[in-house]
């Protein structure tokens, strides 16, 4: 097994970044010293949100925006994702009162449930089954399965049932 990455969630990815991150070469390389010191990095912090004052702190002007120039937009959380929770997304896509030309139903993935989608005119909202807030971290073959259907331009796939015949 040397040289294979694993095929599972390592639950410790986020340490192993915030190591390589504070190394002080990896920072030099990066540019990222203010002034001689060393910055610390870490995975989440609200440095850049409390700081950030030049744009409106919602986007669903750039997605109407977006979506009167023809543009597909796409949505996609995690369902285990208590960072930006399927609720709360759920809630900012209502907010911009698409008409809905898909109902909310299951989505699969080999025969099981991958998550949830609902189409909406130029925006449709996915959601993957047991993944967190870095869905293609925890949840690589469903995300595959994301990224295809809107590459393709096709709703997520439905169940389809196999005779034995």
């Amino acid at each position: 097994m040397v040289g294979h990455i694993g095929r599972t969630y390592d639950p410790c990815t986020e340490k192993h970044s915030v190591v390589y991150f504070n190394q002080p070469e990896v920072q030099t390389a990066l540019h990222v010293h203010p002034g001689n010191a060393p910055s610390r990095w870490d995975t989440c912090s609200d440095l850049v949100n409390l700081n950030w004052k030049d744009s409106p702190t919602s986007v669903l002007d750039i997605y109407r925006e977006l979506m009167n120039s023809g543009l597909r937009i796409w949505i996609f959380s995690g369902d285990t994702d208590s960072v930006i929770p399927v609720t709360s997304t759920r809630y900012s896509v209502n907010a911009l009162k698409l008409p809905t030309v898909g109902p909310w139903r299951a989505w699969y993935d080999d025969g099981q449930v991958g998550g949830w989608t609902q189409e909406y005119e130029g925006l449709t909202f996915v959601t993957v089954r047991g993944a967190g807030h870095e869905v293609p971290l925890h949840k690589p073959k469903q995300a595959l399965t994301l990224i295809e259907s809107f590459l393709v331009g096709s709703s997520m796939p439905a169940f389809e049932h196999v005779s034995d015949s």
